[in-house]
């Protein structure tokens, strides 16, 4: 479709994004603007009246210029696994996306002004799951040792690691490939080591199912099984735990493995080092302490992105929300909360500037 002049028109695609990323119906607007639910139809297909960016503007709380923007980036949403598609509404699913649409503009917006980790994601690793967890942790050098912080470790292979706002954290997390960069949407909703766990199960996707239709159970079970192949592999497992151990042995070992006792549970049965009665009373046990739902005495904070402190030291969010239009709230979500010229100290920060062709250029490291 062509797009109309923006000194003329709105943008009928940002008006779309907007939309959804507030979680409203085309009725919802509709109310809001008081205009008829044909009229947003109308809007998100030909583009809405200039004189109508202001109204939209103050009913969706996005910037007026945001909708005379240059055409955003597009996710195919066919392309998109929800972690938790079965419980999250439409509305969430269609939020998620939303954010993430915004999510890829301030990515390559901190693209273009800081050189950051080379993409050394192999797609299409067409392998059993497991299989496809060792590969890439050969390929990362890894061996068999316990992960590191799970979301600088996808950073530092070029994955862009960002968080959903709240309105779409009921889908859990979801990854997807836009142009030639791959991307983890995460949830903060979930316990640290559920959220470890999410970041692995992306990863599993990210490098099983590029550009393949996410909608399928069984794409599920795989990025489950490489999840837990990647964050416990089986030949690891004997140097971590005994066979048939005791619930405190379980909770100490996944403190050192940094993931939830009930999928170190699962994974030690599924490797033959807890029985069948054992894996049921180890089940037991542990949901009745609350850790099918939770996990008591886990991770005492979620794990946090390197790349935006190091960013947010030499720019600020509101930098990064003036020049793409987007809301301030949105860029701050995104990149991890992270507060803004955060203070760094001289061993920690690893920007090195230069100047090129009269701009500042960071790299991170």
């Amino acid at each position: 479709m062509s797009r109309l002049p923006p000194d003329s028109f709105v943008d009928p695609v940002r008006i779309s994004l907007a939309r959804t990323r507030r979680g409203l119906t085309k009725t919802d607007l509709a109310r809001a603007l008081g205009v008829t639910p044909r009229s947003i139809t109308r809007y998100e297909s030909d583009g809405a009246p200039a004189h109508a960016a202001a109204d939209l503007a103050d009913a969706l709380g996005f910037p007026a210029e945001f909708f005379f923007a240059a055409p955003t980036v597009e996710i195919e949403p066919g392309h998109v696994n929800f972690r938790a598609a079965r419980r999250a509404g439409a509305r969430q699913r269609a939020a998620a996306v939303a954010a993430g649409t915004i999510g890829i503009e301030v990515d390559r917006w901190i693209s273009a002004r800081f050189n950051l980790p080379e993409v050394t994601v192999p797609p299409r690793l067409e392998y059993a799951p497991e299989l496809a967890a060792r590969v890439l942790r050969g390929n990362w050098a890894l061996g068999a040792k316990p992960l590191p912080n799970a979301v600088q470790l996808a950073e530092s292979h070029g994955v862009r690691v960002y968080m959903l706002p709240s309105i779409a954290e009921e889908v859990d997390a979801f990854s997807c490939w836009n142009g030639g960069v791959p991307y983890i949407f995460l949830s903060r909703r979930r316990s640290p080591e559920r959220m470890r766990f999410d970041v692995a199960h992306e990863l599993g996707h990210l490098v099983m199912h590029e550009n393949q239709a996410l909608d399928d159970a069984a794409q599920e079970r795989e990025a489950d099984r490489f999840a837990s192949e990647f964050l416990m592999p089986r030949e690891a497992l004997p140097t971590q735990i005994r066979s048939n151990p005791t619930t405190a042995e379980v909770l100490e070992a996944r403190s050192r493995l940094k993931v939830s006792a009930m999928a170190l549970t699962r994974a030690l049965h599924q490797a033959g080092r807890v029985s069948d009665w054992h894996y049921r009373q180890l089940c037991i046990d542990l949901s009745g302490r609350g850790y099918r739902s939770g996990e008591p005495g886990g991770m005492p904070a979620h794990e946090m992105s390197r790349v935006f402190p190091q960013v947010l030291k030499a720019v600020s969010a509101k930098d990064i929300a003036a020049d793409l239009h987007a809301p301030l709230d949105d860029v701050r979500a995104l990149t991890f909360g992270v507060e803004l010229h955060v203070a760094l100290s001289d061993r920690d920060s690893t920007i090195e500037g230069s100047e090129a062709n009269g701009a500042r250029r960071l790299r991170l490291v």
